[in-house]
């Protein structure tokens, strides 16, 4: 049976205790099903269930479609989607359903390739000393970070668009390394669940890589989040070994694999 919801707020109510079941998925849906103000072709929210499987996609514009569920029930939501006429594009879930939903697309004519394959991992120990140079930066520091954002998002490949007023709201999350005046390294950390927060946009200048900056800057934030009693987490590409090796030394275990698939 198909649900085709008229807003994302009613997805997101109606599906809350399924999308908990994949806790550190479920924070996607609550950030974008707020944002989905009037469903349509181009935004939307549906949800598919047979029994006791089901599989609900939720599309908000500019990010990517996030699908979660059953991949058995992958044909028949790409069949609603593609013959209903809704807007198809990148998408962001496991990567066992998203392999599925490729094959799916495939047959409707719809090419997808898993462009960013992610390990999604936490830490829940303190296993570095506290680095004590690591800072929080204040206004004066958004619109160096905002760059060093922009640079982020051009080394990573991905489409993401940065918003300098975002970064100036969020400023306090932020914890940077700084040498001779500038800022060097950062990363950002943000409440993901109830009992997690996670660790984002880690980034250091090309001239300064290999230095222990982001090692630095991040095992702070470990210990920081830790310390409050949380569990520290966060996403690291799958193709990057020194960036797995890095957070592996730093405590952090996989728990799951998810990836965008690029049409």
């Amino acid at each position: 049976m198909v649900k085709v919801y008229s807003n994302g707020i009613d997805f997101y109510e109606e599906n809350k205790a399924f999308l908990l079941e994949a806790k550190y998925n479920e924070p996607f849906f609550r950030l974008d099903a707020p944002l989905l103000k009037e469903a349509g072709k181009d935004e939307y929210a549906i949800r598919i269930r047979e029994g006791v499987l089901q599989l609900v996609a939720l599309c908000v514009e500019p990010y990517s479609i996030l699908f979660q569920g059953d991949a058995s029930l992958a044909d028949d939501m790409v069949c609603c989607l593609t013959s209903n006429g809704y807007k198809v594009k990148n998408f962001l879930c496991d990567i066992g359903l998203g392999e599925k939903m490729t094959e799916s697309f495939a047959r409707e004519g719809y090419g997808f390739r898993l462009s960013l394959g992610m390990d999604f991992m936490e830490a829940r120990g303190r296993t570095a000393p506290t680095a004590e140079k690591i800072e929080v930066p204040t206004e004066e520091d958004v619109d160096e970070l905002y760059g060093m954002m922009c640079a982020f998002i051009k080394d990573c490949g991905l489409t993401d668009t940065v918003h300098r007023e975002r970064v100036a709201e969020t400023v306090s999350d932020f914890r940077v390394l700084r040498k001779d005046g500038r800022i060097v390294s950062f990363a950002k950390a943000q409440k993901w669940t109830d009992d997690a927060s996670k660790i984002s946009y880690v980034y250091t200048r090309d001239e300064f890589r290999n230095k222990g900056c982001a090692r630095a800057v991040v095992g702070f934030l470990v210990n920081e989040i830790v310390g409050a009693g949380r569990v520290a987490t966060l996403n690291v590409d799958r193709k990057n070994p020194v960036s797995n090796h890095l957070y592996e030394s730093l405590g952090f275990e996989k728990v799951f694999s998810q990836g965008v698939f690029s049409l």
